[in-house]
C-alpha cells in the first residue's frame, strides 16, 4: 500500500510540476511579445512618420 502511493505522489508531482511549467512558459513568452511591441512603440516615437533610415 506505501509503495503504491508513493508512486501515485510521484505522479501528481510530474503532473503539478509539468503544469506550471507550460503555465510559466506561456506567461514569459507573453512578456516578451509585450516587451518587443512597447520596444517597437517607444523607438517608433523619436522618428516622424514618413521618414526612412538607411
Amino acid at each position: 500500500m506505501n509503495f503504491e502511493a508513493g508512486i501515485r505522489f510521484i505522479v501528481f508531482l510530474l503532473i503539478f510540476g509539468f503544469t506550471n511549467y507550460l503555465m510559466m512558459l506561456r506567461r514569459y513568452e507573453k512578456n516578451i511579445k509585450k516587451k518587443k511591441f512597447l520596444q517597437h512603440k517607444k523607438i517608433s516615437k523619436l522618428y516622424p512618420k514618413g521618414s526612412f533610415i538607411f
